[in-house]
């Protein structure tokens, strides 16, 4: 794996490099519209008794400023807060940070009428960050327009992009230089290292499996505005359907869609539903100990990772859903939260099952022998 001696960490803020730290930690994940983290530094106390300015003067909330992890650009953030804390032996200052995006998740959409006609979804959320320091990198050629959006009273940037980009198949993350990124269900960020149990690559792993979550179908219900050319009962009724196979149980649900939907973009609100589901019913946790992975690169949010864990019946290509980078006193380390390979894919049909059937000769085939 990388050379864990070889990691570091380092800020930059208004010109200045900041690379002692008591602890840190950054987090980002797929559901969430902006990274988050802290950062924690210290010094002696009798060096501040007596000062008469706060050290670290650049580190001041609202503050902007660029985390690189092992060399490599990981965040670009704003300090939402700055925490000190005293003692005759110790003065600590915590800063808690989120990245540009987190002003998309603040802010209310400052729009002069509040809806927007026949524009597809990339450029309905264009015009809600206009003004906003997060540009758009639209990747998902979606062009469908849409008859109507209404902007919800008191919705923040963030819970309107949800509604125009979810519904039709989208999704949206901030990446590392503090942009938007639009894309279509299915895109991933290349495939990277086999992640085996028992090898050199976590020391640490938990599988959950949690039913609550989970559909064996879901039925969504909906509508079109009407127009001259589609109107009264065929725009009115609007239906799709979507299955969990890896679901047995008679469980099923009925979700109440609120936009503008024909026939197949219904149907694929419900895969989307079902998928979202059952990631969050069935995930793999690896605590890794380097924050890059063999090949140098940050452990990244959207990457596919093949997952050998044999006790537990994984044998699947998972993932990345989430990932938090921490460094202690002690240690640094990156735990990695990964779901199924398709819980994000746009292409109609079931869920595949992240268990595989323990039948499979392959499963075992690279377990030592009793």
């Amino acid at each position: 794996m990388a050379n864990e001696a070889m990691g570091t960490a380092v800020v930059e803020i208004g010109g200045k490099r900041f690379d002692k730290f008591v602890s840190l930690s950054l987090t980002r994940s797929k559901e969430e519209a902006t990274c988050s983290g802290n950062i924690v530094l210290s010094w002696p106390g009798a060096e501040m008794f007596n000062a008469q300015s706060p050290p670290a003067q650049e580190l001041v909330d609202g503050a902007e400023g660029k985390l690189y992890l092992d060399g490599q650009l990981a965040a670009t953030f704003e300090i939402d807060t700055r925490t000190s804390n005293g003692t005759p032996t110790n003065f600590e200052l915590t800063l808690s940070f989120r990245g540009l995006a987190s002003e998309l998740v603040d802010s209310s959409p400052d729009h002069p009428t509040g809806q927007e006609n026949k524009k597809p979804p990339p450029q309905i959320v264009r015009k809600l960050m206009e003004g906003h320091r997060p540009q758009l990198i639209d990747r998902s050629g979606y062009s469908r327009p849409i008859e109507r959006f209404i902007i919800a009273t008191g919705e923040s940037i963030e819970r309107a992009m949800r509604r125009v980009t979810r519904e039709f198949g989208l999704n949206f993350y901030e990446n590392e230089e503090g942009n938007v990124v639009l894309e279509k269900k299915g895109e991933n960020e290349g495939t990277g290292q086999a992640l085996i149990l028992g090898g050199r690559n976590f020391y640490e792993w938990s599988v959950k499996r949690d039913m609550a979550t989970r559909m064996k179908k879901v039925e969504t219900v909906g509508s079109s505005i009407p127009t001259d050319k589609d109107y009264a009962r065929t725009a009115e009724e609007r239906k799709g359907e979507a299955n969990d196979t890896t679901v047995k149980k008679k469980r099923e649900k009925v979700v109440q869609i609120d936009s503008d939907h024909d026939k197949q973009t219904i149907k694929d609100r419900a895969m989307t539903e079902v998928r979202r589901r059952s990631a969050q019913g069935v995930n793999v946790t690896l605590k890794m100990s380097t924050w890059s992975d063999d090949s140098g690169r940050l452990w990244k949010v959207g990457r596919l990772h093949p997952v050998k864990i044999p006790v537990d019946q994984i044998n699947n290509t998972l993932m990345i859903n989430r990932v938090q980078f921490d460094l202690s006193s002690t240690e640094r380390t990156a735990t990695l939260t990964l779901v199924n390979s398709d819980t994000y894919s746009d292409k109609d049909g079931e869920v595949k099952p992240i268990t595989p059937d323990p039948t499979d000769p392959g499963l075992f085939k690279d377990r030592p022998k009793d």
